[in-house]
């Protein structure tokens, strides 16, 4: 599940990047229209890609806390006690 939502973000962020592009080749007076289409289609992006990042999140942070709920049998090692202790 991590990889489809990295790469959807991935893709969208590629799409926004082409706008951004479109947007600074474009002439606000000669097509505001498009420029306007173009910047509605930006915050939808982005929305989009914020609310898939929140998902990705979630997700690994579910992860960490099964992993921080496994128990942890092996005894430590001397040298990784004296690795900690530095």
């Amino acid at each position: 599940m991590k990889e489809v939502e990295k790469n959807e973000i991935k893709r969208l962020s590629d799409r926004l990047d082409a706008i951004r592009h479109q947007q600074a080749e474009l002439s606000l007076v000669e097509a505001a229209d498009k420029y306007a289409e173009l910047e509605k289609e930006k915050a939808t992006l982005e929305t989009e890609i914020e609310r898939l990042r929140s998902v990705q999140s979630q997700k690994l942070s579910k992860e960490a806390q099964k992993l921080m709920s496994l128990p942890f049998r092996r005894a430590i090692t001397k040298k990784e006690q004296a690795d900690m202790a530095s």
